[in-house]
């Protein structure tokens, strides 16, 4: 039910070109807010992703958590965008045109999650054990947003075995579109 501004996707689409599988992420959701408890996982969880052959990761982190990338071994393998990046009154607009450039988006559950879901692009969002309401309970989707595929953790904290079941399904997604 939201669209990107059409210019600034097709200037995005300029500037991180057609080449490879593309995907869009965060890790880090602000943890001022008490729901943020436990529902952030380490940059270092995508470690299996970045390592699939072909993809190109395009962070859309801002602010807290970006830190992370320093100590990355795999940072190299992350693209950003700059210090100019969904910056001033026109925040969220950049990110909404690297989802629209994107083959898909991981999150946990942040505003990116939401921003994906209303724009209708591919989404994996990973969830913590009992997670926020509105993921209700013991399902893979969600009827908010038809695109989105909701990957839970079995046991709290567990975000290692979460991330082997969704970094599975991502090689496969990968490996169709060759």
């Amino acid at each position: 039910y939201l669209k990107a501004d059409p210019a600034r996707v097709a200037r995005f689409a300029q500037r991180i070109g057609p080449k490879g599988f593309k995907i869009a992420f965060v890790w880090q959701g602000n943890p001022k807010r008490h729901v943020d408890l436990g529902r952030s996982y380490a940059l270092n969880d995508l470690a299996g992703i970045a390592a699939i052959p072909g993809v190109r990761l395009l962070s859309v982190q801002k602010g807290v958590g970006s830190g992370q990338m320093d100590r990355c071994p795999f940072k190299d393998r992350i693209e950003t965008f700059g210090p100019d990046f969904d910056e001033g009154t026109d925040a969220f607009e950049d990110t909404a045109a690297v989802m629209m450039n994107a083959d898909l988006v991981i999150t946990p559950d942040t505003s990116i999650a939401h921003l994906a879901g209303a724009l209708g692009v591919k989404t994996l969002v990973a969830l913590k054990h009992v997670p926020d309401w509105r993921w209700l309970l013991d399902r893979a989707d969600t009827p908010f947003y038809p695109s989105m595929t909701l990957y839970r953790q079995r046991a709290v904290n567990d975000w290692a075995e979460l991330f082997v079941r969704l970094t599975k399904d991502v090689a496969a997604m990968v490996g169709a579109r060759r």
